[in-house]
């Protein structure tokens, strides 16, 4: 029979989430010395040991443990975890084989053995796993509650949701993500992985680094940098930043470490990068500091960009109730015409664009109980963008120089109530933003034969001051044990009378996950927003409905109404399958001799997709998206796309080994349908094409990283694409999916 954990034995296991190792560890101790073959005093001696950094120590203690009681599951699933700490990956694989053996009925084994399996390039195999581990979950329904249940079962959502990223399965990944925090929008992993899995989709970088701040402010101490790269929004590269993040790596025992991350990129056009992370944990304190480059030449003239950022991150545990933490952030950009305009020879030969800013942000957690979480977010910025285009054309008899130059600070306060009860929980904030601007434009017009004649325009100087208040509250409700309903509501105030442009505004949330069958889940959603202006472009407000995505990187005050619906399949344990339809249509501010005016535009995106796990080492992803765009016919811009249509289909296979070769190639076919104002001076038409990428790697031993090698555009093709830069909100780098050029990249991450 089993022994079970003294209330003594509980009081002290939990000192060590105190960070109370020290005062755990004697009172352990002393337990041994009272009952030498108690098997939990040895497993809480041996935790306080590896929460403390001596690693070796505690695992020997763990095995003492099993020794006194062989036949405990959990004790088993302790001694693998520790065995994998020391990548003894033959021990730790036993340990949890056990553990499966002698209660086959607890997700704790298949949740860690899942883990395992993933870091050793068997991703198949750790998707079951996860799975079987999220099936097993309420099992434990005995003894534990049910609002510790639903955590257990989001932390087992997030698991799942990066395997389902590695084996390129997207779109379910998401929605797993999206689905955890709806179980517990308190969980700093699903908010981090949502954040991961927005990386790579359309317009929606706030969405990407409001996640982020969420899962910062959220986490606990912890070894997990946050790479300098994936802080800022439009970090426009190609083969990099790391399609695999550092915290891939990340420990499964919190304990006194230290660790570097560094990864490394070069390729054609004269592409180099590089990226580095030093984190550290010691009892209640977590430092990491980074730094993040990149450089290319590009594939055509006046297409070369440059990167730099740099972070700092602090987070001390002052209590177990409170959580602080600290982080400045610096980036310089710099780059000529990254825009994709429906031809090799649109660009401007003259185009230089620079982009700089500083951030600093504090952030304070403080949970009084089990079911309630304060946040408390202040930002601070400083940003400068600058463009610049000089047309020297010689066969013209005048040129055109033109230059514009905006610095704002902004300053940024949100705080934001979370309550969880079993079958209810509630997400309720207010946010305050100002914003000062000083906005420069210089035009004018000269002799291309002699410069020094010259017709300037007078310049535009204008400073608007911008306020912003916000209020909204969202709840998700289970229904039945079978759906989950979220209601919500915001309001908004934005000023900016220099414009005369002023937005009041109650926007009202609905969405819904409904399983009609174990197998089969609808989602639908409706909301309204109005787009805020934000320090660092981040929010705490809930980035999704139902899995649907409610904000945009859209011009400030832009008001939008959106509506989507989804229906997810999972055809058997090896298929899965699926539709997302969503619509949206919004009105965007646009200047007018200095005041703001209102343009409407829609958008419609239609998703499909099967994946497949045929066999161990195989994945198969095929997906099918439709996505258009209409803006004003009457619209100011006459070279913003009137209609854009785009057809994407990429058809994706990858193989994995366990001895770490892993490979993928990609066939993507595009078609795309372009038409702009009548007066429009750029191209327009019609185009297909196909793309064809290829990566090969090898994960090295004993989780040490990864090298890879990756050739886009293998057949070298070359193709007139539309790039959607023209939906940009700041003067920011905007690149291009596809490049009509073969390039090669070798990357390298490597952890110490």
């Amino acid at each position: 029979m089993p022994r079970t954990w003294s209330g003594h034995s509980w009081r002290w296991g939990s000192a060590l989430s105190e960070f109370r190792s020290t005062d755990a560890r004697q009172a352990f101790e002393k337990a041994i010395s009272l009952d030498s073959a108690d098997p939990l005093a040895h497993l809480g001696l041996g935790l306080a040991r590896i929460s403390s950094g001596e690693l070796e120590e505690g695992r020997r203690g763990l095995e003492v443990a099993v020794a006194l009681d062989s036949n405990s599951a959990l004790l088993r699933a302790y001694l693998g975890k520790a065995y994998f700490e020391e990548k003894r990956t033959s021990l730790d694989a036993q340990q949890f084989a056990i553990a499966k053996e002698l209660d086959p009925l607890d997700p704790t084994a298949y949740l860690y053995d899942g883990i395992r399996e993933q870091t050793a390039n068997r991703p198949v195999e750790a998707l079951r796993d996860f799975e079987k581990s999220r099936a097993l979950n309420d099992n434990r329904a005995t003894y534990r509650g049910r609002l510790l249940l639903d955590k257990d079962r989001a932390a087992r959502g997030v698991s799942l949701a990066r395997v389902y990223n590695d084996l390129g399965f997207t779109q379910l990944g998401t929605n797993e993500a999206a689905q955890s925090l709806a179980l517990d929008p308190s969980n700093a992993s699903a908010h981090r992985f949502l954040s991961d899995s927005y990386r790579d989709s359309s317009r929606q970088e706030i969405s990407r680094v409001s996640e982020l701040l969420q899962a910062q402010l959220l986490q606990d101490i912890n070894i997990a940098p946050i790479q300098p790269s994936l802080g800022e929004t439009s970090i426009a590269t190609r083969g990099g930043p790391a399609s695999v993040g550092f915290n891939e790596f990340t420990p499964l025992f919190q304990r006194n470490l230290t660790e570097v991350d560094a990864s490394a990129l070069a390729g054609t056009n004269a592409t180099r990068s590089g990226e580095l992370a030093v984190s550290g944990v010691h009892g209640p304190w977590s430092l990491s500091a980074g730094a993040f480059t990149y450089r290319t030449d590009g594939f055509r003239p006046n297409n070369d960009l440059m990167h730099n950022a740099y972070n700092v991150f602090a987070q001390v545990a002052a209590s177990p109730e409170v959580n602080l933490q600290a982080e400045f952030r610096r980036r310089n950009t710099r780059s000529g015409d990254l825009v994709a305009q429906f031809a090799l020879d649109s660009f401007l030969p003259g185009l230089r664009r620079t982009f700089d800013e500083d951030s600093a942000r504090v952030g304070v957690r403080i949970t009084p109980g089990t079911r309630s979480t304060f946040l408390l977010s202040a930002i601070s910025s400083d940003r400068t963008e600058a463009g610049s285009v000089l047309d020297d054309a010689s066969h013209a008899p005048f040129s055109y120089a033109f230059s514009t130059r905006t610095r704002e600070k902004a300053n940024q306060v949100e705080g934001q109530y979370l309550f969880q009860e079993k079958d209810f929980n509630l997400i309720a904030g207010v946010s305050s933003a100002r914003a000062s601007q000083h906005l420069n434009m210089d035009q004018s017009y000269y002799m291309t034969v002699d410069p020094s004649i010259n017709f300037p325009i007078p310049p535009s100087d204008v400073s608007p001051n911008i306020e912003d208040v916000r209020g909204y509250a969202y709840g998700n409700l289970r229904i039945a044990g079978t759906a989950t309903g979220t209601l919500g509501l915001s309001y908004g105030n934005y000023r900016d009378d220099t414009h005369q442009l002023t937005v009041h505004r109650l926007n009202p949330k609905a969405g819904a996950r409904w399983d009609l069958t174990p197998v089969l889940q609808l989602r639908v959603a409706g909301f309204r927003a109005v787009k805020p202006p934000l320090a660092t472009n981040r929010t705490l407000e809930p980035a999704q409905i139902a899995g649907f995505n409610q904000l945009f990187d859209d011009v400030n005050a832009t008001r939008s109404t959106g509506y989507g619906a989804g229906l997810d399949w999972h055809v058997s344990k090896d298929v899965a399958a699926g539709v997302e339809l969503t619509q949206r249509k919004f009105e965007e501010p646009v200047l007018v001799n200095n005041v703001a005016q209102s343009e409407d535009r829609h958008e419609w995106r239609r998703i499909a997709y099967v994946y497949w796990t045929p066999a161990p080492r195989w994945s198969l992803r095929a997906e099918a998206v439709h996505d258009r765009y209409e803006s004003d016919e009457a619209s100011l811009d006459a070279n913003r796309p009137r209609y854009l249509k785009t057809v994407t289909v990429p058809l994706q296979l990858r193989y994995f080994r366990p001895d770490g070769f892993f490979g993928g190639l990609v066939v993507t076919l595009v078609d795309q349908a372009l038409r702009r104002g009548a007066s429009s001076t750029l191209p327009e038409g019609r185009e297909k094409f196909a793309v064809t990428d290829f990566v090969a790697g090898f994960r090295l031993p004993r989780r040490m990283g990864l090298v890879s090698i990756g050739v886009f555009n293998l057949f070298d093709r070359q193709f007139m694409f539309q790039g959607d830069a023209y939906r940009a909100t700041q003067d920011e780098a905007k690149g291009t999916p596809y490049v009509p050029q073969r390039t090669v990249m070798g990357r390298i991450s490597l952890n110490f």
